[in-house]
């Protein structure tokens, strides 16, 4: 749909405060009209744009009979996907207008935040941990890895993605 191609291609070019419904009509060849019957928002059509790639950063941790290694492999591929220019880009913008648009926070909390907490969670469960512990231990693991290259962006290295989850994991063990 042109549409989408092009709220891709201006997110990438201009970011999501540079983006706007008109420069989107333009680029796609359409009326706003046409853009506002599908979104009612800019930010819901940025969210929905953005989140149809989060089934490339949502895949489920592996079930093997190594927990460490299955976390530490799933910690180092999400980190790698929000470090790529396009992931980074993503996790940015979806933040920033979380914070200012409810719509696009709760639609980001459905579609990113949860799959990612409960891929973690789970596997942990799985493992025989309780449930409250499970919950911690996952918001501890994606929180210190997504808080992380939020801040450092895509400085932040693969082997602090590791880091973190083995640290988390020594914990939840010991």
């Amino acid at each position: 749909m042109a549409i989408v191609t092009a709220t891709k291609e201006l997110l990438l070019e201009r970011g999501f405060d540079g983006l706007s419904i008109e420069a989107v009509a333009a680029r796609a060849g359409v009326g706003k009209q046409t853009i506002y019957r599908w979104w009612p928002s800019r930010p819901a059509l940025v969210a929905d744009v953005l989140l149809e790639d989060a089934d490339k950063i949502l895949r489920p941790v592996e079930h093997t009979d190594d927990l460490v290694g299955d976390l530490t492999r799933w910690s180092v591929r999400l980190a790698t996907t929000l470090t790529t220019a396009r992931g980074n880009a993503m996790l940015r913008i979806l933040t920033v207008a979380g914070l200012e648009h409810e719509d696009t926070k709760a639609r980001m909390y459905a579609a990113f935040s949860v799959p990612l907490h409960d891929s973690v969670r789970s596997r942990l469960a799985a493992d025989g941990l309780d449930e409250a512990t499970a919950r911690a231990a996952a918001d501890a693991i994606v929180g210190g890895i997504v808080y992380a290259i939020l801040n450092e962006g895509r400085a932040f290295r693969r082997t602090r993605a590791e880091a973190i989850t083995r640290t988390v994991l020594s914990g939840v063990a010991g």
